[in-house]
Order: structure tokens, then sequence, then C-alpha cells
């Protein structure tokens, strides 16, 4: 099974298509990543997508998943896919190749049983998904490829475990749906509800002080060097601004593309865009040369600030109630995203300050 990428770039006209052009890149973590996309294209299926070698494994599954165990689903071996395609809803537009409506069903990490390669070249894969729906062990066995066939055909089938259901118990596609990621049903996408991404909100500023204030009632974070970046999330519409409203989407695609992944229809979030540099401080002459020489896999962006989501307005409540919602749409972001939550510190201001002051960092917020 090739790890070419070229089979997945010739079937797709990317100046038509949102998909995502991609290409072959080292996995960030040591956990391998897996997704289901449910795909309403001629007919509705649901791709499984298997992070290996810098790639997604695909096989799409005829009548999806089923936790019942010993019970085979047809799943027809198609094209590696980018990684980046594991985070991708929506519309394929007609005339392109899988035309149709497509939703990230489930996703999570993926173990195998043994080498994975052996297990691929044999026709027998084992392994053990952790997902926000697919739990437990399972086999995908290949078919003895018949006459005529031009693809490998594949059998997915679920062990007999804690996480299996019995022939009887409700069917886990009727009982969760809808899209992990966005939260809206695959019609929505193919009708095209994505909101609009909220407008713009003026961010406050910090203001510098001679001295941190004490006490428990206050909260410090690390003050980073870099372009204050607020995100608008409107479903899979993005709008990256500078903090005096400049739409600098067009710079940051990898970022923008990232943002997709934030569980929430909708949503402002506040934060820094920094490069760091081996210390772990930030770095703005850093920054400046990454994004001159188009070095997107060292941007990381820290989240300080949840200012909307889904719709209502959130600046009226306390910060740790926005933080606390902050985190949570922000728990579920796939391995290697350049989106991090910025840390709240309870520590005494000037503690916080002298360690900052140690590690040779901008300062406290």
């Amino acid at each position: 099974m090739s790890v070419d990428l070229r089979d997945y770039t010739t079937k797709r006209d990317f100046s038509k298509t949102s998909e995502p052009r991609g290409g072959r890149r080292k996995p960030a973590g040591n956990a391998l990543t897996f997704v289901i996309q449910k795909h309403a294209a001629r007919r509705l299926h649901y791709d499984l997508r298997l992070e290996l070698d810098g790639t997604l494994k695909s096989w799409a599954v005829a009548k999806g998943p089923s936790l019942v165990p010993g019970e085979k689903r047809l799943a027809i071996h198609v094209e590696d896919h980018p990684l980046d395609y594991g985070g991708f809803e929506g519309v394929i537009p007609k005339g392109q190749y899988g035309a149709g409506s497509v939703i990230v069903w489930d996703r999570g990490t993926w173990t195998p049983e043994g080498d994975p390669h052996e297990g691929l070249a044999k026709g027998h894969l084992s392994f053990t998904l952790d997902g926000r729906k697919l739990k437990g062990h399972w086999h995908l066995v290949r078919m003895r490829k018949r006459p005529r066939e031009k693809q490998e055909s594949w059998l997915l089938i679920k062990s007999d475990d804690a996480a299996a259901r019995g022939s009887k118990d409700p069917d886990i596609l009727d009982e969760c749906p809808d899209s992990v990621i966005s939260h809206r049903p695959i019609e929505a996408v193919a009708d095209d509800e994505d909101p609009a991404p909220p407008a713009f909100i003026a961010p406050c500023l910090a203001k510098l002080a001679p001295k941190p204030p004490s006490g428990k009632s206050w909260v410090h974070e690390i003050k980073f060097d870099g372009y204050r970046i607020q995100a608008c999330k409107g479903g899979d519409k993005i709008v990256l601004y500078t903090r005096k409203g400049l739409d600098w989407t067009g710079r940051f695609g990898v970022l923008a593309q990232a943002f997709k992944a934030v569980a929430a229809s909708s949503a402002v979030i506040d934060g820094e865009l920094v490069v760091e540099k081996d210390s772990g401080a930030s770095s703005f002459s850093a920054l400046q040369i990454a994004l001159k020489n188009g070095q997107d896999a060292a941007l990381r962006y820290y989240a300080f600030d949840l200012l909307s989501r889904d719709g209502k307005d959130l600046r009226r409540l306390p910060l740790t109630k926005r933080y606390a919602q902050l985190r949570e749409v922000l728990s579920d972001l796939p391995d290697g995203s350049p989106i991090r939550c910025s840390e709240h510190l309870s520590f005494d201001g000037k503690a916080v300050l002298d360690q900052a002051c140690k590690m040779g960092l901008e300062g406290i917020v």
C-alpha cells in the first residue's frame, strides 16, 4: 500500500474543491490519529482513515461501522489522503471526484496490534480505536480479489469486548449521527447552513504596571511576544484578524485550517501567534523569519480568551468561566494542531514574574 499522494491530487481540481491539497508530512506526536468521515456522495458511506507513515490510509465503509461483534462491513480500499484531510468538513462540488457533503463523524487515536505494515501486507490489520464514538478492538480483513476488480475489498469487523453491542442494541450510526467538530447533521452541510463568521471585536489591550498584583483573586498568564490574532469561526469559514481588525487570513492558511477543528459552530477566540525558541520562550524576530520563509510548521497559536460561542456573547461572563469554555472547545483538537490553550497560573504574582524573568520571557499578564 503506497504512501504516495499522487492518486489523491490527480483526482481533484483544487481550484474548485475546498478539500485540502495537503502533502506527506511527518506526524507531530507519537499517537496515531484516526478519523471517520460521513460522506453523502452518490451513496451515503463512512470513510475510515488511519494515520500511518505521514498519510491517512483510507477505506470507504459502505454501511458504516457496526459495534456488533462479528458483523462484517464491506470496506473498499481507496487512495491515501493527506493528514490535513482529517479535519475536512464541507461540500465537494458537483462534477468533482466524490461530490457530496462530508462531516467528521468520529475521530481519535488508534493503536495497531503488532507491525501495521505487516498487517496491511498480509491482509489482516488488528487495532484498537479510542474515539469519541468508537472504542475497542477491531479488524480489517482483506478479501480475495475477484477478476476485473480495480480496488481491494476489505471487511471491517468489531471484536467482542467491553465496547461491543448486541444486535438488538441501538445502532451507533442512528444514535450519534452528527459531526464531532461542528455538531451539525450532514444535511446542514448539504444545505450550506454554515453560520457566517462573527464580526471582529476590538480586543482589550494590556497595560504596563510597575509590579504584579498579589492575592488569591488574581490569575496570571505568560505574556507572549508575537502577533495578537483574533480567530472568528463560522462553520468551516475562518477569518483571522490582527488586533487592529485587518484580515490576515491569507497569511496564515495553515492556522485557518486548524481552527476548523474547534468544537463550536461559531466562535470568536482571542490569542497570540508566536514562534518559540528551543528554550520555550516566544521570539518576535523568529516569528517574522518564519512568516517570511513560509515555515508554517513553526507557528503556534496560544488562545487565552473566548469572546463568543455558538452565537452567544460571553464577554459579560467572568474570565474564569470564559476560560473554562475555551478549554472545552479546544479539548478535542487533533495531535499536531498549532493551537494551544494559554495556561492560568494561580501562584503569587511576584513568584510568577520572577520565574518568567529567569526563563527570559516577555513578561506576565
